[in-house]
């Protein structure tokens, strides 16, 4: 295997060579150089692990050659100094302008390997360190990666943490379709326009051109435009004006899922060993996030079933409240969407107004279908119902927060509703939304023991008991959303239920 590529410049030719045969009967890939200038531009092509210099040139001193190397290539490209003598001074000067080794003239092959191999060892230490340090917090982005469930936000994240961490100036995921292509889901850029991609970037089949590659062999491509040797990838490189590239594969259980690309479009920015390891392992850990995201919505639509199949059994003992809880979800979610909730939010909103009165289920018939006026008694019993509803919502995996907002469902802004009496932002967002939606619902819809009353006139309702039963804002938010659905439109309207609290079962009278 070669080892370490060094570059020599030295006006003195011979000694150049010398060094040359030296380092290379120990395995190092060698260049020389006989000036500076010459040595700051074999970097414009190449990558060197190491620079040996010499401190006393003629056209540009080993001082300004380093400076130089500083500045425009490299801050922590090792460099080892050739020097006739070096005094505690020279020695001081030198580190300060970056030098991390010397080799005074004239020197052995052993005392030349030994300071070229002393100055590897250490530059490999603090590269190392770097890298570990760089990886903490990738740690902190993978946890938030395997939590979330929505594929969108999820692929947004890894190309955003992928740029951030490795310094792309592009990054882009593509995931495998059914048919065997590979169509681009998430993409960032720090470039204005498309920046190296066209309309064939968009979507490529499994096997076709090195991104096609890499998701069908599962191994990462490395590419570097001053290095590569296939004619057909560096032409594309210079097309698009690819400085360097990481393509790798999105891998779980032997199982190709996609492909996570990383451009590069500066000469100076190539991209780095330890730039590959971090996107490595983000793309390990985007793998197992991808998969569990798909998990979570294949299950979400079985439970999405047994909610539904909940629902309808709470309808079916009450035919009059039909078509109730289907009201609720769509009012609950134009409210929801009017505040600006998305995401697995609003699909817990979604659920908890599915569900609202799922604890019905546990007050008995002679109760819950009584005809007339409920007792004090009656209306005891009425009001265990959120507090019913929330034990068995939570007892179901990945229902805990939609039992939380039916649990709440009840409660009064001015903290006077039941069955926890508390007012305000205590009250949980979806379910302050869920008792809009249900007063509106319950005020709009026809009961045998009561007519409907209009949507204006519930409206006006929801804005006089604003503040005190409901949240101003998701009444707000409600009229904006009803304005949207051309369902009411205006301000006004005579408040046609009695004073006091919007009767949704919290009273002793029939709702």
């Amino acid at each position: 295997m070669a080892r370490e590529k060094i570059l020599v410049v030295d006006d003195d030719l011979s000694v150049g060579e010398t060094i040359k045969r030296m380092l290379s009967a120990a395995g190092y890939r060698v260049a020389v150089e006989g000036d500076g200038d010459k040595g700051l531009e074999r970097f414009a092509d190449e990558s060197f692990d190491l620079v040996l210099t010499d401190i006393m040139m003629p056209a540009m001193s080993g001082l300004e050659f380093i400076n130089r190397l500083r500045r425009d290539v490299s801050t922590d490209l090792p460099v080892v100094v050739i020097t006739a003598h070096t005094s505690f001074e020279t020695a001081v000067e030198l580190i300060r302008h970056g030098a991390q080794g010397f080799v005074t003239k004239p020197f052995t092959r052993k005392e030349l390997l030994s300071t070229v191999e002393e100055v590897l060892r250490k530059s490999a230490v603090v590269k190392e360190n770097i890298k570990l340090k760089g990886l903490l917090p990738i740690f902190e982005v993978n946890k938030r990666l395997l939590v979330e469930h929505d594929i969108d936000r999820l692929l947004d994240m890894v190309v955003e943490e992928s740029a951030r961490y490795t310094g792309a100036e592009l990054a882009s995921i593509m995931l495998l379709d059914d048919d065997g292509s590979l169509m681009m889901k998430a993409y960032r850029t720090r470039r204005s326009g498309a920046g190296g991609l066209d309309d064939g970037s968009l979507k490529v089949m499994a096997g076709e051109g090195f991104v096609g590659r890499v998701a069908e062999q599962k191994e990462p491509v490395v590419l570097d435009s001053r290095t590569e040797t296939d004619p057909q990838l560096k032409e594309m490189m210079r097309k698009r004006n690819i400085r360097s590239a990481l393509c790798l594969p999105i891998v779980m259980k032997d199982v190709s899922l996609g492909v996570l690309n990383l451009i590069n479009f500066k000469r100076d920015h190539p991209f780095s060993h330890s730039d590959l390891e971090i996107a490595t392992v983000l793309c390990g850990q985007a793998a197992i996030a991808i998969e569990n995201a798909r998990l979570y919505k294949r299950l979400s639509g079985t439970y999405m079933g047994i909610i539904a199949t909940l629902a309808s059994t709470i309808e079916a003992r009450d035919p009059h409240t039909g078509g109730h809880a289907a009201r609720m979800v769509r009012y609950s979610e134009a409210i929801a969407r009017e505040m600006g909730v998305s995401g697995r939010e609003l699909e817990t909103i979604r659920r908890a107004a599915l569900l609202h009165d799922i604890g019905k289920i546990g007050i008995p018939d002679g109760v819950l279908l009584k005809k007339g006026t409920f007792t004090d008694e009656d209306f005891a019993v009425i009001k265990e119902h959120p507090e019913i509803g929330g034990r068995i919502l939570n007892n179901m995996e990945g229902l805990e927060e939609v039992a939380l907002l039916v649990n709440y469902h009840h409660e009064h802004y001015n903290g006077r509703g039941y069955p926890h009496g508390v007012g305000g932002d205590a009250i949980p967002l979806g379910a302050r939304i869920i008792a809009v939606a249900d007063a509106f619902e319950v005020m709009t819809s026809a009961r045998p023991y009561r007519r409907a009353v209009s949507e204006s006139d519930a409206v006006a309702e929801l804005r006089r008991m604003s503040g005190t039963q409901f949240d101003p804002k998701v009444v707000e938010a409600f009229e904006m959303a009803l304005a949207r659905m051309g369902r009411f439109a205006g301000r006004g309207g005579k408040v046609v239920s009695p004073k006091g609290a919007v009767h949704v079962l919290t009273s002793p009278k029939r709702a």
